[in-house]
């Protein structure tokens, strides 16, 4: 949409200027805290797009490398495991 204005690229700077100082002279009765909030929020309000900014993907944290754990597992005869596979096979069915 074409927006129509009777204000040159050239007198843009200037008109800024003046418009700031009018708005400067009427915050002077305003603590210098008071007046930097009172530009935040301008900046806040005319800086928010009306659309929720495209969100950037997050930088990726770098990862550490898991711990390399050892498992070391007793050595069983064949014939003991059975046995004990019997006898916890066994105790399941019986709960």
């Amino acid at each position: 949409m074409n927006v129509e204005s009777w204000i040159t690229v050239e007198e843009t700077p200037a008109l800024a200027q003046a418009a700031r100082e009018a708005i400067e002279a009427r915050l002077a009765r305003f603590s210098a805290g008071e007046r930097d909030a009172f530009w935040a929020s301008i900046v806040k309000a005319y800086n928010t797009p009306y659309n929720d900014p495209v969100k950037k993907p997050a930088a990726p944290q770098p990862v550490e490398p898991a711990p390399v754990v050892e498992l070391v597992l007793p050595e069983i005869e064949l014939p003991t495991a059975a046995i004990a596979a019997a006898a916890l096979a066994g105790e399941i069915r019986a709960v």
